[in-house]
């Protein structure tokens, strides 16, 4: 040996210490906290070995672990016919409908399309839900980009309420035609006239929903409209007229808001009146749905909670969501029963403004069971008890009782919540929320099919 002291300084470079390396050690990791940054790795990677990673080296190690937790995009594709097998077998009843096509040159059909509309969100809706859904469409931003269409309700405490979901090619009016098609089978829609939908115009939307459900009630997200008329009337003034002629519940206030929209702007006034009052004012909504939404955010809710899902291969998108309405469905059920109230939460608040706006109410006993209110304001409206109506329409149309139905009750100590419409209550509620999504095997429990494997598109 020899004794000469070693000059050479300490290196934290080490070429054994490589992406394959990393991604080996710590695939763990990545698997527990997809979202683990180069700093937090590069810190446990020093600990361990003394050593520095490159940021390229952690974007490498990144993605080889991603293919050992999820495999390759290839190979999720190719199984795709057992995962539509195991989930239609652990949850009997759902419809589970994939479209292939094939290329010249290929024996092995390409995936195109995949719909997923589960047995439990299927009964669900119908038990408990009121007749409204709102469509939307997001982009896949993983290896083969893709849309994914979904299908919302809003259950009894005025929340979203998934039923539906595609991974389409496109947002077209092809796509949506398949999904609004698959979707009025699964929920039973026989007569078109008791259904409504809420959605921002996207392409070929209205034209799907007006061939195959040309009875039922259409209207468009009232954000996306106000976006629309902005460009061209801009001004506060313009964009509060509008909000009031929307909001408007009667016939009656909504031509008198168009009619001070004419004075303040014709052109605004025009643009306005071009548009089918049908689809995006109060005044025109039917009452038996019992709900006065003209915003589409419950799409937009379940957008920012799958989010995380977007850019991953294709059964890993359809799991993540599956287990994000599986654990939905479980937490609903044991929110029921921190309900100190025959309604939910959301509706216990909005019932609480009512009471306190009812003090501007001075209500006279007509008799039987109809009243005569008069509000500060100088209004008078008509109510009957028996029949659950206001001259105002807000209680037909949301179903609960408006200012003036309020004051009436409570002139007569009646109790208000006999006069919430049922679509409200905890029995609803407990309808909607009680079938269970039920939990599927991994991919080695999979029976395996006949079908030749599924090719990326």
């Amino acid at each position: 040996m020899s004794d000469e002291e070693h000059t050479c300084a300490m290196s934290f470079k080490n070429s054994f210490v490589n992406s394959k390396m990393m991604a080996e050690k710590y695939v763990n990791q990545f698997r527990a906290n997809p979202a683990w940054n180069y700093e937090g790795m590069n810190q446990q990677l020093r600990t361990d070995t003394n050593v520095d990673a490159s940021l390229w080296q952690y974007y490498k190690a990144r993605r080889k672990a991603k293919v050992m937790i999820e495999g390759t995009i290839k190979e999720q594709y190719s199984k795709l016919w057992e995962y539509c097998g195991e989930l239609k077998r652990m949850n009997p009843g759902s419809t589970v409908k994939m479209q292939c096509e094939m290329v010249p040159g290929d024996e092995n059909p390409h995936f195109k399309r995949l719909y997923v509309c589960l047995e439990a969100l299927k009964c669900g809706w119908k038990a408990g839900c009121r007749p409204i859904v709102g469509l939307d469409g997001y982009f896949i931003k993983g290896h083969h980009r893709r849309q994914l269409l979904t299908a919302i309700g809003v259950d009894p405490n005025n929340q979203m309420y998934p039923i539906a979901y595609a991974l389409v090619e496109s947002e077209c009016g092809e796509t949506w035609r398949w999904f609004l098609e698959l979707l009025g089978q699964d929920l039973g829609i026989n007569h078109s006239h008791g259904i409504s939908w809420i959605t921002d115009k996207q392409k070929g939307l209205i034209d799907g929903i007006a061939e195959l459900f040309p009875e039922s009630e259409h209207r468009h997200c009232e954000k996306h409209l106000r976006n629309n008329f902005k460009v061209q009337h801009k001004g506060l003034m313009l964009k509060q007229l509008m909000w009031a002629a929307v909001k408007s519940t009667t016939s009656q206030g909504f031509e008198q808001q168009m009619h001070v929209i004419r004075g303040e702007n014709q052109a605004a006034y025009q643009w306005l009146a071009e548009k089918d009052p049908t689809n995006w004012t109060r005044a025109h909504m039917k009452e038996f749905l019992k709900c006065d939404m003209l915003c589409n955010n419950m799409c937009e809710a379940l957008n920012s909670a799958i989010v995380q899902a977007r850019d991953k291969p294709v059964i890993t998108l359809m799991e993540m969501v599956r287990n994000y309405l599986m654990s939905r469905m479980a937490k609903k059920r044991e929110e029921l029963k921190k309900w100190n109230h025959p309604i939910g939460p959301k509706m216990m608040r909005y019932l609480e403004k009512v009471k306190l706006a009812n003090s501007c109410c001075n209500p006279k006993f007509c008799g039987g069971k109809s009243y005569q209110v008069r509000c500060f304001d100088s209004e008078q409206y008509v109510v009957d008890l028996e029949s659950h109506t206001c001259a105002c329409r807000k209680w037909q149309l949301i179903g609960i009782p408006c200012m003036h139905a309020f004051s009436c009750i409570n002139l007569m100590n009646l109790d208000v919540y006999d006069f919430v419409h049922p679509f409200y209550k905890k029995e609803a509620y407990l309808a909607a929320y009680s079938p269970i999504i039920d939990g599927i095997n991994g991919p080695n429990m999979w029976a395996k099919t006949k079908n030749r494997p599924v090719q990326c598109p």
